[in-house]
């Protein structure tokens, strides 16, 4: 739950361009807690919580999985699904057509089982 929860705030901050210092501030906690909380080294307590949503203008439960949450996930792939959805966030309507019409000819292209998640 850490790991997720810190993800989350680390996009959503980064979706935000606020830098961990900024959100620190304005939140009133220290840099080293933002950073412990983005990094799943510390669960951040419901007031921070709620402090963060306000400050990076997103929903409450945008912080928590869905009950379709995979929690078997590598702190990597967790990574990995932040970058592509920072990258997707920043693209318009038509390029992000255009980049999932290009990840689905790549899921559908051969290439060795092992590669592909499940």
């Amino acid at each position: 739950m850490k790991q997720y929860i810190g993800s989350q705030v680390s996009l959503a901050r980064r979706r935000a361009q606020l830098t961990q210092e900024q959100v620190a501030e304005q939140i009133q906690r220290t840099v080293e807690a933002v950073s412990n909380i983005e990094r799943g080294k510390s669960l951040p307590t419901l007031v921070t919580l709620t402090r963060l949503a306000k400050v990076l203008k997103i929903p409450l439960r945008d912080f928590f999985p869905d009950e379709q949450y995979d929690t078997g996930k590598s702190a990597k792939r967790m990574k990995l699904e932040q970058q592509l959805a920072l990258i997707g966030a920043d693209l318009s309507d038509t390029d992000l057509e255009l980049a999932i019409r290009q990840l689905e000819a790549f899921l559908e292209a051969p290439r060795p089982q092992t590669s592909r998640r499940k």
